[in-house]
């Protein structure tokens, strides 16, 4: 598994459904490719200050979390756009 699938593989546990999208995301855009590796290593330093005993732990918990939302929220801005390259506005959408 490259660097790239392990790190798309963090945003597709968190958007199941956007998967394709996701996939396309990472074949086409570098700046999505960048997101990816910024959410996984939040991802794994939210668990480790949320495994921490330290004094600091509960601050930076939150510090961690609020990153990752705006990861999430930077992630959704690029799946809309997707989606709006596919189907431009007053075109159906499938389904």
């Amino acid at each position: 598994m490259t660097v790239l699938q392990a790190n798309l593989l963090w945003v597709v546990k968190r958007f199941p459904d956007h998967k394709a999208n996701l996939l396309q995301l990472s074949r086409e855009n570098r700046n999505f490719k960048i997101i990816c590796d910024d959410y996984r290593r939040c991802s794994e330093a939210l668990k480790k200050w949320r495994q921490s005993a330290s004094e600091t732990a509960s601050a930076r918990s939150q510090e961690y979390a609020d990153l990752l939302q705006e990861l999430e929220l930077e992630i959704i801005e690029l799946l809309n756009e997707t989606d709006e390259k596919k189907f431009p506005r007053g075109m159906d959408r499938p389904g």
